[in-house]
C-alpha cells in the first residue's frame, strides 16, 4: 500500500515537473518578443510586383519595390491621413530595418515579363518604436459595415438620388485601405420629408430611424448643402454605438464639376475612415501594465492564449511571470485603457475582469 501510495505520488510530481519544464521551455522563445510566423496588421500580403525582363533586370529592385509598396499599404492601413506626411520621406533601408521576413508566394518569367507576390512580416515592435519616435499614434480598426445616407441640398432644394453625385458614384471612388463597406439605402420619400424638416436643425436629426430597416447599426449620415459657391457637409456617425458629428467646407465653383466632386468624395472617405480609426487609435507614448491569472487545463491553453496576445495590436509585450499545472501569471505591457484592453480580449473569446483590483481572464464559455 505505501509502495502504490508512493508510486502515486511519484506520478504526480513528476507530471506537474514535466508539464512546467516544457512550459518554461515553449516560453522562453517569447517572453519579450512575438513571433512573426503568424498574421497580424503588421503583416502585409500579396504585394503585387511585376516589370519587363531586359539587360537591366534585378530580381532583387523588385523585391526592394515590393518593401516600399508594403510600407505605403501598412501606414495606410494604421494611421490617420493627417499623419500620412511624416512618414512620406522614410528610406528604404529604414524600411527595411522594419521588416522582419518576407515570403515569395508567386513568382514567374514569362513572355520577357517578371511577376511576383509577396508577403511581408513587420516587426511591430520596431514599427512601434519607429512611430514613437515621430509621435504618430496608430490605429488596429477592424473591417465594418455601414449604412452610407448622403443628402443633397443645393440652394435650398433637395436633390433625388438620382440627381445625387455622391450617392451615385461613391461606391465607385475607392481609396487605398479600404475599412468600411458603405451600403447605400433605398430613395425613401417619408424619409427625404423628415429631413426637409429638419435641414436647419441637422444636429437634433435622428438619423436611427432613417436607418433602422436596414438591419445595419452602423451608419454614416453626410448632409452636403451647397449655397453661394460653398459646400458645407454636415457629417454623422454610429460607429459600434459610438457617435460623432462633423463638419467639412469645401470651395466649389460649379457643382456639374465631376472632377472637382470626385475629389471631394474621396476625401470625405478618407475623412469618414479617419472617424472609424479613431475607435480603436493607440498612443504610443502612454504604456500601461497589468498582472492577471489565468487558469489552463494544458498547454495548448497557453499557447493559444500566447496567440491571442500576439494579435492584439495594443498588447506591446509579456512575460510570464509565475506558472503551476493549474494557473498561470501575465505581466502585459499595453497601450491606451483596460477597457480597450477588456474589448479586444473580449473579441477572441477571453473575459478579463477586475476583483478590487486582481485581474483574472476567463475563457467566454
Amino acid at each position: 500500500m505505501k509502495n502504490y501510495l508512493l508510486l502515486k505520488y511519484l506520478v504526480a510530481f513528476l507530471r506537474e515537473y514535466i508539464f512546467i519544464f516544457f512550459t518554461a521551455t515553449i516560453f522562453l522563445f517569447i517572453l519579450f518578443t512575438k513571433s512573426f510566423s503568424e498574421e497580424n496588421v503588421f503583416t502585409i500580403n500579396n504585394v503585387t510586383v511585376k516589370g519587363n525582363i531586359d539587360l537591366n533586370f534585378s530580381r532583387e529592385k523588385y523585391i526592394n519595390k515590393a518593401f516600399s509598396n508594403s510600407f505605403e499599404i501598412l501606414m495606410n492601413k494604421i494611421l490617420l491621413s493627417r499623419d500620412f506626411t511624416k512618414v512620406n520621406n522614410i528610406k528604404l533601408k529604414q524600411i527595411k530595418s522594419l521588416i522582419n521576413s518576407f515570403q515569395i508566394l508567386e513568382e514567374s518569367y514569362r513572355k520577357d515579363e517578371y511577376k511576383a507576390k509577396i508577403k511581408i512580416f513587420y516587426s511591430d515592435a520596431k514599427v512601434k518604436k519607429f512611430l514613437r519616435q515621430k509621435n504618430i499614434s496608430f490605429s488596429q480598426p477592424e473591417n465594418i459595415s455601414a449604412i452610407f445616407f448622403p443628402v443633397l441640398i443645393i440652394n435650398n432644394e433637395i436633390q433625388n438620388f438620382s440627381e445625387n453625385f455622391f450617392y451615385k458614384h461613391w461606391t465607385e471612388i475607392e481609396i487605398k485601405n479600404e475599412l468600411i463597406n458603405f451600403i447605400l439605402p433605398l430613395e425613401d420619400l417619408e424619409d427625404i420629408s423628415k429631413i426637409m424638416e429638419m435641414k436647419n436643425r441637422i444636429e437634433e436629426l435622428d438619423v436611427d430611424v432613417l436607418v433602422n430597416k436596414y438591419d445595419i447599426k452602423s451608419y454614416v449620415f453626410a448632409l452636403f448643402d451647397y449655397q453661394d459657391k460653398k459646400l458645407n457637409i454636415h457629417v454623422k456617425t454610429n460607429f459600434n454605438n459610438n457617435k460623432t458629428n462633423k463638419n467639412f467646407l469645401y470651395e466649389v465653383e460649379n457643382m456639374n464639376d465631376g472632377l472637382v466632386l470626385n475629389s471631394i468624395a474621396k476625401d470625405l472617405k478618407f475623412k469618414i475612415t479617419d472617424l472609424w480609426k479613431e475607435e480603436s487609435l493607440i498612443n504610443l507614448l502612454m504604456p500601461l501594465s497589468i498582472r492577471l491569472q489565468y487558469q489552463h487545463s494544458n498547454l495548448e491553453d497557453l499557447d493559444k492564449l500566447r496567440n491571442i496576445f500576439y494579435k492584439i495590436g495594443l498588447i506591446d509585450s509579456y512575460i510570464l511571470e509565475e506558472f503551476n499545472i493549474n494557473n498561470s501569471f501575465f505581466k502585459i505591457y499595453y497601450y491606451g485603457n483596460p477597457k480597450k484592453l477588456i474589448t479586444e480580449l473580449l473579441k477572441f473569446g477571453y473575459q478579463l475582469k477586475n476583483d478590487q483590483g486582481y485581474w483574472r481572464l476567463y475563457l467566454n464559455e
